[in-house]
């Protein structure tokens, strides 16, 4: 079995890419957006893990078990915070 070289462009794309939404997490928090604060910083948290889960691990060159799990790990990520926020989000104090 051969072993598939990625292109360095790859790479160079994903650092670069990381690198401005770093800056823009900087920007963002210097910056008093009230209650947009948290959600931009939480989208651009998920725009890092994707590029990350996209360009170094390669779910699509995988077999059926590792997309399995990808997916069993984004559906879990995402009942872990709908818990979350109900508990957040249904507290009286």
């Amino acid at each position: 079995m051969s072993a598939v070289v990625p292109k360095a462009r790859r790479f160079v794309f994903a650092l670069l890419a990381l690198a401005a939404l770093l800056t823009a997490s900087v920007v963002l928090s210097r910056m008093r957006l009230g209650p947009w604060n948290p959600v931009l910083s939480v989208g651009i948290a998920c725009a890092k893990a994707a590029i990350v889960v996209i360009v170094f691990m390669r779910p699509g060159e995988g077999g059926p078990s590792a997309r399995f799990a990808l997916a069993f790990g984004i559906i879990w990520v995402g009942i872990l915070i709908m818990l979350t926020l109900s508990d957040f989000l249904l507290r009286t104090n």
